[in-house]
């Protein structure tokens, strides 16, 4: 079984991850409080810390065979190059990273886009939420010394059963038919990716329902 360390683990998806894999892998919890853990996360291993904090991230990425980042939703270039520079203190090459579709301008019609940006900001401008998560995602896409991949789910919604997931690339604009995608979906999508890791490597996809 693969060491997979779990960055933001109390986060909805995070843990909805957690259990659909917990007895598949050797699990390690980063968490700033795990107060915030709901459930049995056992046989996981659970390290209080602070995602900004290198030397805190590279004594948990030690032995770990993949990461997978369910950080943020802000302060994302930030945490990316603290990721990074953990990721390449530790050894650890494999990265399964989650920003949110939008980022590239990669909406299905400009309509689209004119709204996102109104609601998100400007995907070019760091300053915003659509542009942090974009230099974020860029400082990992553009690392040579690991293996990325970025995730960047449609809109997401609170449905209970997992849908059929329809997946645009890096630089393809969002088809016209994808949907938004719930969460458990998602969850359902990143737990196979883990289980399975040797898809999408150094690459960035948007994933809808269809």
């Amino acid at each position: 079984m693969n060491n997979v360390l779990i960055l933001g683990a109390s986060g909805n998806i995070a843990q909805m991850v957690t259990d659909n894999i917990k007895e598949q892998a050797n699990l390690t919890l980063f968490v700033r409080s795990p107060k915030k853990l709901v459930g049995d996360k056992q046989p996981a291993k659970i390290v209080q810390g602070d995602a900004l904090d290198v030397d805190q991230l590279t004594e948990a990425m030690k032995g770990q065979d993949i990461v997978y980042s369910n950080l943020g939703p802000n302060r994302m270039a930030e945490m990316a190059k603290v990721v990074r520079q953990a990721m390449i203190n530790a050894g650890v090459k494999r990265l399964i990273w989650v920003a949110t579709a939008g980022i590239y301008g990669e909406e299905s019609t400009d309509e689209g886009l004119a709204k996102a940006t109104e609601v998100y900001g400007d995907y070019q401008d760091p300053s915003t939420y659509f542009g942090d998560e974009r230099v974020g995602a860029d400082i990992l896409d553009q690392a040579p010394e690991i293996i990325t991949t970025i995730i960047r789910p449609n809109a997401l919604t609170n449905d209970q059963s997992v849908g059929n997931v329809v997946v645009d690339g890096r630089n393809d604009r969002i088809r016209p038919s994808a949907l938004p995608i719930s969460r458990i979906t998602v969850a359902d999508f990143i737990s196979k990716l883990i289980l399975n890791d040797e898809q999408y490597e150094n690459d960035s996809i948007a994933i809808s329902e269809v």
